[in-house]
């Protein structure tokens, strides 16, 4: 997953990154896809023969890549195998690593050519300047309007987007109440670290959070095995080396899907930074930490890398989004260090993925993803039939919240399903109880109008008692803002009052 956000203006779905796993190596061969290609060209050559259309060359690649995808998936699914699939990567723009990347800052879907937007990264150029659901339609260059479905295909429109740190692009953009505008956006380096500290409320506690594991790629990106050795040494430097028998070490693997093998072990390559495993438990050869066996049935065994435990106290909180690499960093935290996990029961992803490039197309590298085996950890247990044992935190509030978006407006007496969130929210903002509780059905109701109304004079907004854009906006952005402090995160609040009794 190392190069998933390459300097353009999109990162990869986060639903789609869920199913990353971790990768063992990257293998790639020089000839990999000419077992398929002549039936394909077969195929390809007789439509332009033969085919009542025209068949650009544009066409063509798309409906390679197109088989390219169909083979896969049909692999994956004669075996329930959800993991194995194509993935692409943008070439050529830069920065290109998992720490950061140059863009806007926007996660996109592909729509008829157009791209609908699903996610604006709240550290982004693009913040309050697009928002979930609306739709990009084409780009404004030298004056001229080129509307992306008058475009012969996806890779042409990608062609388009591409950009380096300090340009601009001018977006046409039409919003769910069908407005058309113009927005121009800078590109930046925006900072998305796998790994990083924020401040504790208690002077004994220090905290980690790891996003992800990423892979170093030379020039490209340091991994998150660096990144997490620097955060640990500036926290045990400053809080956990002074009266260590007291500190506690939270590491937070919540909602982290996976990736690289070599952010957790080095596999003892003397080029690379020690994995996060090697660089929190001891060695001992006669218990390796866990344990990875691919088809061919030989064991490959993991070993810690210190020579004496930590002097303070280490736990973890995951969730039930915590899969993959996350699974076998909390199996070491839970088994092999004997400390505690809190939160929800994880993922349960007990196979492993490797990676192997196909080709390379118009500036986008193809990669299958495809598994390889599965992981083992205190001699032989897997997660997918051993749960791991968590101390259970239940979250509560924002962070149980889908987050809302806007679809058009919505007023008094109509039903629609796209309310649900906001009514959730409302509940949630305005802390109704019992009685006093809105509906989450979609019904917009009197309750729910008069809700809407009081949101809009306490926020300054027109008061209209609909669910208008003005409103939607000022509902999304103090959801974004509470979801990245701390002091929201119940779940996480609630531990640390726990280590702290």
């Amino acid at each position: 997953m190392g190069s998933k956000r390459l300097g353009i203006l999109f990162l990869a779905s986060i639903i789609l990154a869920f199913f990353a796993g971790y990768f063992s190596s990257i293998v790639i061969p020089p000839d990999s896809t000419n077992q398929f290609q002549d039936p394909f060209e077969q195929i390809t050559e007789d439509f332009r023969n033969f085919y009542y259309y025209d068949i650009t060359d544009a066409q063509s690649q798309d409906a390679f890549i197109a088989s390219m995808e169909a083979t896969i998936n049909a692999y994956g699914e004669a075996n329930q195998d959800p993991y194995t699939r194509l993935v692409s990567h943008p070439l050529s723009l830069s920065p290109t690593g998992d720490e950061s990347f140059v863009g806007i800052g926007i996660s996109f879907l592909m729509e008829n050519l157009d791209l609908r937007v699903s996610y604006v990264y709240p550290n982004g150029a693009a913040v309050d300047k697009l928002y979930p659901n609306d739709l990009i339609t084409g780009i404004v260059m030298n004056s001229n309007r080129i509307y992306f479905n008058t475009l012969s295909s996806e890779t042409e429109v990608m062609s388009y987007l591409g950009g380096s740190l300090d340009d601009e692009i001018t977006f046409i953009v039409t919003d769910p109440d069908l407005n058309e505008t113009e927005v121009t956006i800078t590109y930046q380096e925006i900072f998305t670290p796998t790994a990083y500290t924020i401040s504790m409320p208690s002077a004994n506690l220090a905290y980690i959070k790891i996003t992800e594991f990423s892979g170093y790629v030379l020039d490209v990106t340091v991994g998150t095995s660096k990144v997490f050795k620097d955060t640990l040494n500036q926290l045990e430097d400053e809080i956990l080396l002074t009266d260590s028998a007291s500190k506690t070490l939270i590491i937070d693997l919540r909602d982290n899907p996976g990736g690289a093998l070599t952010a957790l072990h080095n596999s003892n390559e003397s080029s690379m930074i020690p994995g996060i495993i090697q660089q929190l438990f001891t060695r001992n050869i006669e218990q390796p930490v866990f344990q990875m066996i691919p088809r061919s049935g030989d064991i490959t065994n993991f070993y810690g890398g210190l020579v004496e435990p930590k002097d303070y106290q280490i736990v973890a909180l995951v969730n039930e989004n915590s899969a993959s690499a996350a699974e076998v960093l909390a199996s070491a935290i839970k088994t092999y260090g004997q400390y505690e996990l809190y939160g929800q029961p994880t993922f349960g992803k007990g196979v492993y993925q490797n990676m192997m490039t196909l080709m390379e197309l118009n500036n986008v590298r193809y990669s299958l993803v495809y598994t390889e085996g599965e992981w083992f950890y205190q001699n032989g247990l897997n997660v997918s039939t051993n749960p791991l044992d968590v101390n259970l935190i239940e979250q509560s509030g924002i962070h149980t919240l889908n987050m809302p978006v806007y679809h058009g407006e919505v007023s008094y007496n109509e039903v629609n399903s796209n309310l649900k969130e906001y009514q959730a929210f409302l509940n949630y903002y305005f802390d109704y109880q019992g009685l006093d509780l809105l509906r989450i059905d979609g019904y917009f109701d009197h309750a729910t109008q008069m809700s809407i109304e009081d949101f809009q004079s306490e926020q300054g907004l027109t008061i209209t008692g609909t669910l208008n854009r003005e409103t939607a906006i000022k509902i999304h952005q103090i959801y974004m803002n509470r979801m990245q402090d701390i002091t929201y995160d119940n779940q996480l609040q609630n531990l640390i009052s726990l280590l702290e009794d």
